[in-house]
């Protein structure tokens, strides 16, 4: 009787593995390097002891690469990690004049990504959410250094991603990110004296292609 039991466990365990083995694996791993344009959509920048509705800066619509990678930990669920760089001048708001200043943008984000349709099928939707850190560094166009100390705000990021099988492990990618976050920067004053500008909320639009690498599933 023991030699039985033994034998139908044994067979269960064989028949069970040997299913799970034609399982599909619904862990995958994908690189995607992009690249495209970023549109900030507010007054960036305020500097101490200046008017509020004539003098805030903006930055210029600007061009942005960077890559993402993305661990999908089910058919639906995936965790993403994101780096972009780019960088514009900033103009004067009232007067769309050129400020002299350009500053270069970093941004490192962390999303979790909800698949409406999977990334195994012909094209995919996904939808996105998480942290966002955007650093910015100044520059004088006159090589002077800057009077703006570089700074890192931390805000939140939602988009989604559309995506188009071009072969087996291939695919385009479109993806629309916004980034919500409050920037201020500490300001260099006569005298040597640092003060902090007005802390204004950004909201910046950007827009990649991408293609998509799976390098495990897809």
């Amino acid at each position: 009787m023991g030699r039985i039991r033994i034998a139908i466990i044994a067979g269960w365990l064989g028949w069970g593995s040997a299913l799970a083995a034609q399982q599909p694996s619904s862990i995958s791993v994908a690189v995607t390097p992009f690249f495209g344009l970023t549109s900030p959509g507010r007054d960036l920048l305020l500097r101490p002891g200046l008017n509020v509705l004539r003098d805030p800066e903006s930055q210029a619509l600007f061009g942005v690469v960077g890559a993402r990678l993305t661990v999908g930990v089910s058919g639906r669920f995936a965790v993403e990690a994101d780096i972009g760089l780019g960088k514009s001048g900033l103009k004067v708001s009232s007067l769309s004049a050129p400020s002299g200043t350009e500053a270069k943008v970093s941004t490192l984000s962390g999303r979790l990504v909800y698949r409406i349709r999977p990334t195994s099928e012909p094209s995919w939707i996904t939808l996105h959410a998480g942290i966002v850190s955007v650093h910015r560094s100044f520059s004088e166009n006159s090589g002077v250094p800057s009077l703006i100390g570089d700074g890192t705000n931390v805000g939140g990021v939602f988009g989604a991603t559309v995506g188009f099988r071009l072969a087996n492990r291939a695919a385009l990618t479109i993806t629309a990110d916004d980034f919500l976050y409050n920037a201020s920067f500490d300001v260099l004053q006569a005298g040597g004296t640092k003060s902090r500008s007005l802390s204004l909320t950004q909201n910046d639009i950007r827009v990649t292609i991408g293609i998509r690498i799976a390098v495990v599933g897809r």
